[in-house]
């Protein structure tokens, strides 16, 4: 039987121990030096996480500022083409810039910066009525961009135009002189009470003329047909429709709905691009009145009753004087609303349409082109004139007054 001699090491000098108790020592270091690299790869790879988080964070966060400035400049084109004037304010045949930097109230640049060092660019292409709007929005530091596109399209400021020049709910009497034409119908007059022509000479209604060469269809274009008269002081036609029930029934705010769509007060808040307070209302034509006299383009509210004094032109870029006409290159009519009644003592001119939620009162020598429609009675017991020539093309025009809004379904983002 043999034995192996056991191994001693020497302490140093303080006695002897085995080799194998130093041999645990070593198996704590392999397994702190794991430890320590696991614990540096967690720390590395935490770090990254959260750098790539900061990018992720920086990234989402420039992406909302640039939409956020797209998104800002397509309002604020949206806004100042809606605004009177339309995207031409200056009348020089183009597209105004969106941004009016220097406070005259015509835009003179297509870029801007906010606040927060983001910038956005607005291109809008198109004709009226209808037009593309783009809008790109830039981050701080430029390194994002959104873009933003809608096609902006004119809301209908008359929905239901009337095919009619003259509509009165309650009666009608011309105490002076009256003519109404349509040379693109049958219909001149159509009143809810008494049609009274008076005893004037000059007191006329015309409609379209049967002997036309190009009749019927000459009824098709605005002022195309030749006109023959149909009633006078003497004796009614057809064209003049009194007494009609259905219409005397109705109250001023249904007529309103029925020509225009909407109800008063959603109209004046979506559709009225020049308002008129009834501070101002009492002399549309004084030098306090805020734009009514050659206002074109315009769909015009007059809050309270309102009065008009001296030669006004509504519709026209030049005033209409006299028997003097607007020529086609200065016309521009307009939609003319007065909450109350109306009193003419001037000699006014109207292209577009004149509706009167009360009842007028004429004195002057009255023009309208267009239509003219009153909810009351209309009366020139005083003598006065009143001249209405039916034009759809007019009325037409008229219809592209409405504010501009994005039209559903062309918002575009990328």
């Amino acid at each position: 039987m043999f034995y192996e001699p056991t191994k001693f090491v020497i302490n140093g000098g303080h006695g002897t121990e085995p080799l194998r108790s130093r041999q645990t020592g070593a198996v704590t270091l392999v397994m702190s030096i794991v430890l320590l690299i696991l614990t540096s790869m967690v720390a590395a790879y935490t770090g990254s996480a959260v750098i790539f988080e900061r990018k992720v964070s920086a990234n989402e966060y420039r992406s909302s500022q640039a939409f956020e400035a797209a998104e800002s400049g397509l309002t604020e084109a949206l806004a100042y083409m809606g605004s009177p004037g339309g995207a031409d304010k200056d009348k020089d045949g183009a597209v105004d810039p969106v941004f009016d930097t220097d406070g005259d109230g015509i835009g003179n640049v297509n870029t801007v910066a906010f606040a927060d060092s983001s910038s956005v660019t607005v291109t809008i292409a198109g004709t009226f009525p209808n037009y593309e709007v783009q809008a790109v929005g830039v981050s701080d530091d430029g390194t994002a961009t959104r873009t933003i596109s809608t096609l902006g399209t004119t809301v209908d400021a008359l929905p239901n135009a009337p095919d009619n020049p003259f509509t009165s709910r309650g009666q009608v009497v011309i105490g002076g002189s009256a003519t109404v034409h349509n040379p693109e119908g049958n219909s001149t007059i159509w009143g809810g009470d008494d049609v009274d022509l008076g005893s004037n000479n000059a007191t006329a209604t015309n409609i379209a003329n049967p002997d036309d060469a190009g009749y019927p269809s000459c009824m098709d274009s605005s002022m195309t047909c030749s006109t023959t008269r149909s009633s006078s002081k003497v004796a009614t036609g057809l064209d003049v429709v009194e007494n009609d029930a259905s219409l005397a029934n109705l109250s001023a705010e249904q007529m309103f709905l029925n020509f225009f769509g909407a109800s008063m007060e959603n109209y004046r808040e979506s559709r009225v691009t020049l308002d008129v307070p009834a501070a101002s209302a009492g002399n549309l034509a004084s030098d306090s009145d805020p734009g009514i006299n050659l206002a074109t383009g315009e769909v015009i509210w007059v809050e309270g009753d309102a009065s008009l004094s001296s030669s006004t032109t509504v519709g026209c870029e030049v005033k209409v004087t006299g028997s003097g006409t607007c020529a086609s290159n200065n016309l521009d009519p307009s939609i003319l609303i007065i909450n109350g009644d109306l009193e003419t003592k001037g000699t006014p001119n109207f292209y577009g349409v004149v509706f009167v939620t009360g009842s007028v009162d004429l004195g002057g020598n009255n023009s309208v082109h267009g239509a003219i429609i009153v909810a009351g009675d209309l009366i020139s017991a005083g003598g006065g004139s009143l001249d209405v020539w039916y034009n759809s093309d007019v009325l037409q025009q008229s219809r592209d007054n409405g504010p501009l809004a994005g039209a559903p379904g062309s918002w575009r983002d990328w």
